[in-house]
């Protein structure tokens, strides 16, 4: 069985957020994602400290589909350095781990 992860993101606006999302919810390489809106984020960027508003996502997957993910994410985002941190889940409950196993299913995913 594969293990699960987190993959978390920001967007820079909630638009962009559902799409890629949703994109990524149709090839079933994810089963899950929260979106937080307007986060206030703070960064450096050519050497100077940026503000702006961003929205995070963060979704649930499988290790074995990361590398799609990262592909599908980094062709649809707006940014030209998007953060796509993979986290892995230690531990999950059975019920929740057997509904991803089951919806994720590789012999099934069309992209």
């Amino acid at each position: 069985m594969n293990s699960l992860v987190l993959v978390y993101t920001t967007f820079s606006n909630v638009k962009e957020a559902k799409a890629v999302s949703e994109e990524l919810l149709n090839k079933k390489l994810i089963i899950c994602v929260n979106i937080f809106p307007k986060v206030n984020s703070l960064y450096l960027w050519k050497g100077e400290i940026n503000s702006s508003c961003e929205v995070i996502a963060i979704m649930k997957s499988r290790s074995d589909q990361v590398d799609k993910i990262v592909e599908k994410v980094e062709a649809m985002h707006s940014y030209d350095q998007p953060a796509i941190v993979i986290i892995p889940i230690e531990k999950v409950n059975k019920s929740f781990a057997n509904w991803v196993n089951s919806v994720i299913d590789v012999s099934s995913i069309g992209v």
